[in-house]
C-alpha cells in the first residue's frame, strides 16, 4: 500500500474510534432527565453507561472471530450503521414512541455495545496488520484520537438535547453515520478476510494459554483502575470542601481524559522503539505513587489545596497508566500470532476487548464497596493501589518471557 492509502486507512480507523466513544459518552449528561422520566434509581441510571461493555465482555472473541472471518473493513461498517441504528431506538425511547420505551432504552445500549466492541476488535486488528512493525504508536495513535469522541460526547450530548430530545439523538445518528462513506471508501484498505483466519480456535485457549492468560489479566488489572476513577472521581469532587458542579466536574474528567490520551500516543512511540516491558513497569510504579499520595492526602490534608494537589495527582495517573495499557496491544498481538499463527489478530483483540471490559466493569463496583465500607476517601484511594501493584508484581516476574515472546515475533515481521 501506499503513504496516502495507509494514511486514508487511519483516518477512517479514527473516526470509527471517535463516532463510537463519541456515543458511548453522549448519554452520561442525559442520565438525570432518564431517571426522571423512568423513575430509575441511581443505580439503574448508571447502570445504562456500564451496560456499553457488557457486549464487549460478552462478545469480545465472537467479534474478533467475525472480524477474522469477513474482513476488518465490512466488519467496521456493518457496526457503524448498527451504531447509527442505536441512535435512533434512543430515540424512540426517549419520545416513548414503542411500547416499553425503557427496555427500548436497554435494548439500544446493548446494541451500541456489541457495535462498539466489533469496531475496537476490527480496528486493532487492522492496525497490526497495516502496521506490523510500529503498531505500538499507530494503536496509541487510534486511542488518542478516540478519546476525543469521549471528550465531545457529553459536551454535544447535552447541549443537544437542552434545545431538544429529538434534536439530540437525530444528531448523534448523523454525526456516527457521516462516518460510514469514508470507511466505505476505505473498506479495501482497512482489511479483507484472511484466509488463514482460526475460527475453529476456542475462547478457552486463552485461558489455557499462560502467556495470554497473563496479558488478559494485565489488561484487566490497568483498566480496573481507570473504571474506577471514573466512577470515583466526579463523587470525590461533588463532596465538600469543592462541591463542584456538574460542569467543573466535567472540565476536571475532560483534563483526565485528554492526559490519558496524550499518553497512549507518547507510550505507544517508545514501546516500538525500545519494547513493551520496561514502560509497563514504569506506569506501574507511576501509577502506584499517584494513587497511594492522593490516599495520604486526602485522609491528612482533605482541604481546597490538597485536592487541587489530588487533582494533579489524577492527571499523572491518567497519563502514566496508558503506559501499561498501550503496549498490552502489541503483546497480546505477538503472543496470539506466535501461539496460532496468522489469521488470529481479530480473534486476538476480541479477547483483549473481553478483559478491557472487564476492569471498566468491576473498577467502579471496587471503588464504590471499598467506599460503603471505609467511609472515608483516602483509604478508598489507597485501596484502589492494590490491584496495581499486583500488575507491577505480575510484570516483574514475567518480564523475561514478556520481553522474549514480544521481541521473537517482532523480529520474524522484520525479515
Amino acid at each position: 500500500m501506499s503513504t496516502n492509502e495507509h494514511r486514508l486507512a487511519f483516518w477512517a480507523l479514527s473516526s470509527a474510534f471517535v463516532v463510537d466513544l463519541l456515543g458511548y459518552a453522549f448519554i452520561v449528561p442525559i442520565l438525570p432527565s432518564w431517571k426522571e422520566q423512568f423513575g430509575l434509581s441511581n443505580g439503574m441510571a448508571t447502570a445504562l453507561v456500564s451496560l456499553w461493555a457488557v457486549p464487549l465482555f460478552l462478545l469480545g472473541p465472537y467479534a474478533g472471530r467475525i472480524t477474522d472471518k469477513f474482513g476488518p473493513g465490512k466488519t467496521i461498517i456493518a457496526s457503524l450503521v448498527l451504531l447509527t441504528g442505536a441512535s435512533l431506538l434512543y430515540l424512540l425511547a426517549t419520545e416513548e414512541l414503542l411500547p416499553h420505551p425503557f427496555w427500548v432504552l436497554v435494548v439500544a445500549r446493548l446494541v451500541h455495545g456489541a457495535s462498539g466492541a466489533a469496531i475496537i476488535t476490527a480496528g486493532f486488528a487492522a492496525a497490526s496488520k497495516l502496521w506490523p512493525l510500529n503498531f505500538g504508536e499507530q494503536s496509541g495513535k487510534l486511542l488518542a484520537i478516540g478519546t476525543i469522541g469521549g471528550l465531545l460526547g457529553p459536551v454535544i450530548g447535552g447541549l443537544a438535547f437542552e434545545f431538544g430530545q429529538s434534536l439530540a439523538f437525530i444528531l448523534l445518528a448523523m454525526i456516527t453515520a457521516a462516518a460510514i462513506p469514508l470507511a466505505l471508501v476505505s473498506e479495501s484498505k482497512i482489511g479483507k478476510s484472511d484466509e488463514s483466519a482460526q475460527g475453529g480456535v476456542s475462547i478457552k485457549v486463552f485461558l489455557q494459554n499462560p502467556m495470554l492468560l497473563r496479558i488478559g489479566l494485565l489488561i484487566m488489572l490497568a483498566t480496573l483502575a481507570t473504571g474506577a476513577l471514573e466512577a470515583g472521581v466526579p463523587l470525590f469532587l461533588a463532596e465538600e470542601p469543592l462541591s463542584m458542579g456538574a460542569g467543573q466536574i466535567g472540565g476536571v474528567l475532560l483534563l483526565m481524559v485528554l492526559m490519558q490520551g496524550l499518553g497512549g500516543w507518547w507510550w505507544g512511540t517508545l514501546v516500538d522503539r525500545r519494547g513493551p516491558t520496561r514502560y509497563m513497569i514504569i506506569g506501574w510504579i507511576l501509577v502506584i505513587s499517584a494513587l497511594i499520595a492522593s490516599g495520604v492526602i486526602a485522609h491528612y490534608w482533605l482541604s481546597m489545596n490538597g485536592i487541587i494537589v489530588i487533582i494533579a495527582l489524577l492527571g499523572i495517573f491518567q497519563f502514566a497508566v496508558a503506559a501499561a495499557q498501550v503496549p498490552m496491544l502489541p503483546m497480546i498481538d505477538t503472543a496470539t500470532s506466535q501461539a496460532y499463527g496468522e489469521g488470529s489478530t481479530g480473534l486476538a483483540f476480541g479477547a483483549f476487548g473481553t478483559a478491557w471490559a472487564a476492569g471498566t466493569i468491576f473498577g467502579p463496583l471496587l471503588i464504590g464497596i471499598i467506599l460503603d465500607i471505609s467511609g472515608e476517601w483516602g483509604i478508598t484511594l489507597g485501596m484502589v493501589a492494590i490491584p496495581m501493584i499486583l500488575g507491577l508484581i505480575l510484570t516483574l516476574v514475567n518480564r523475561n518471557e514478556l520481553s522474549e515472546c514480544y521481541e521473537q515475533e517482532m523480529a520474524a515481521r522484520k525479515k
